[in-house]
């Protein structure tokens, strides 16, 4: 039995239109990079039109932080990918047992 796409042209769009960048849409589709690229492609042959989706030229770094004996990594590109800078300060809280929240001060 095939896999089953997980293309979803509305939600693309929507997503596209709204800014978000392509790491947004990844976690979201929870696809790779390159299968962005093919929806990506299919949608705008759909459409006739040039969609353009922010961090497509850039390096593409999975949802996943990394807990270690030094503690929690997210990667500088990941934060990045989701609008923040180096230097931003946050504030940590666990809303239920499995989530840890950051909220940028």
């Amino acid at each position: 039995m095939p896999p089953v796409s997980k293309f979803d042209a509305m939600k693309l769009r929507t997503m596209i239109t709204e800014g978000k960048n392509a790491q947004q849409i990844i976690s979201a589709f929870d696809i790779d990079k390159v299968t962005l690229k093919n929806h990506l492609l299919k949608l705008m042959q759909m459409d006739e039109k040039f969609y353009k989706i922010e961090g497509m030229d850039t390096r593409a770094v999975s949802g996943n932080a990394k807990f270690s004996k030094n503690g929690l990594r997210l990667s500088p590109t990941l934060m990045s990918n989701y609008g923040f800078t180096v230097g931003d300060e946050f504030k940590v809280s666990c809303m239920e047992e499995g989530k840890i929240v950051l909220e940028k001060k």
